[in-house]
């Protein structure tokens, strides 16, 4: 349970995706240049240029970010770009986004971006789908699609996204994948959820994780972080939690591990079970906290 500790990069990522776009949220029309012709038709004005750039600064004149595109066209209040490149400043990182196309609404200041979407963080993590949305109004990019976040030693994957930059959380929606080398899995059917602010990750319906010491079964399980060293305190498994080690289950309600202490304490009536004639009429503990 102690390796659930890099549960923490999903967070850091996709927290990075979201600090992409809220930093171009302050866009007025005013920052951007273009190079390349004018092509006026109807009543509405189409503009096409060859390169599109904006530029983000503090009030102190330190650069935030950049945004540019190519073959870009504008109509309207809305930017299509293509061959689409971004890159956040922060404190303490850097975030670059990469996608093939993406149309930016200066109105609605939402930005849709298509096609290989990729967000790099200069740690070496990396996050990829074929759509994203961002809406400065909810602060929230969405994606439907399938995600997959690398890093060294890790991989993730979930169907469908959602990361809030104002309540500092996101969530990976459902048929979660975690693997972390060497031999670590978790899957869960439902959502996989990370608050900042509350400094915990969250995991639902059907969690399992099996690495070279067991497996472990249960309805959720939740990670919590210590708000200092963003190292792991304690792990709680809730409802059904089943335990397989070598040929025996341990069974109960709740099992919680203290990373101070290094145990697991087990609570709700705990049973320990050996007997293959007993284990075989529980019928097979194949997901979740669920005996099918």
């Amino acid at each position: 349970m102690r390796k659930i500790l890099y549960y923490g990069v999903i967070l850091f990522l996709c927290f990075g995706v979201v600090l992409v776009f809220y930093r171009i949220k302050d866009y007025s029309g005013k920052a951007y240049n273009v190079k390349g012709s004018e092509d006026e038709s109807g009543a509405g004005v189409k503009q096409k240029v060859l390169i599109f750039s904006i530029d983000g600064k503090t009030s102190n004149g330190l650069k935030q970010w950049h945004l540019e595109g190519k073959a870009a066209e504008m109509i309207g209040s809305e930017i299509h770009l293509e061959d689409l490149d971004a890159i956040a400043y922060g404190d303490e990182y850097t975030v670059k986004l990469k996608s093939e196309k993406g149309i930016y609404n200066r109105s609605k200041a939402e930005v849709e971006l298509t096609g290989n979407v990729k967000v790099t963080s200069d740690d070496g993590t990396i996050l990829t789908t074929d759509v994203a949305r961002w809406s400065q109004e909810t602060r929230e990019i969405t994606t439907d699609s399938i995600v997959e976040i690398r890093r060294e030693n890790m991989y993730a994957k979930g169907k469908g996204a959602m990361a809030n930059s104002f309540e500092k959380k996101a969530i990976l929606l459902k048929d979660v994948t975690v693997r972390l080398e060497p031999r670590t899995e978790i899957f869960s059917d439902g959502y996989l959820e990370v608050k900042f602010n509350d400094n915990m990750a969250e995991f639902f319906e059907n969690v399992r994780v099996s690495d070279k010491d067991g497996k472990l079964f249960s309805d959720a399980l939740t990670v919590y972080f210590d708000p200092d060293t963003r190292k792991i305190a304690k792990v709680v498994a809730k409802g059904n939690v089943k335990l397989l080690k070598g040929e025996s289950y341990t069974l109960c309600e709740e099992a919680v591990y203290t990373d101070g202490t290094s145990s697991v304490k087990f609570i709700g009536k705990p049973r320990v079970v050996i007997d293959p004639n007993e284990i075989a009429a529980l019928g097979v503990l194949s997901k979740g906290g669920v005996v099918n």
